[in-house]
């Protein structure tokens, strides 16, 4: 499973990156920015890149992988 490795809303914020921005310059909609918010990592390459672009910062920098349980599953499934 991926995981947030920093709090990737908070720090949008602190760039200056508001909903209000979302709106206005459509570098990430409405509905990345609450998956953001609600640290749901299922969002596009294409939005990646913009927060990515946005925080000036790699995704390595961002995103971390954890094995949990349903992974492991799957893993067994192969």
């Amino acid at each position: 499973m991926l995981k947030y490795k920093i709090d990737v809303y908070d720090a949008l914020q602190r760039k200056g990156f508001t909903t209000y921005k979302a709106k206005t310059t459509n570098l990430l909609s409405q509905n990345t920015l609450n998956k953001i918010k609600n640290e749901d990592t299922a969002i596009t390459l294409k939005a990646l890149n913009a927060v990515c672009n946005i925080l000036e910062m790699q995704p390595g920098q961002l995103l971390e992988y954890v094995r949990d349980e349903e992974d492991e599953k799957k893993l067994k499934e192969l």
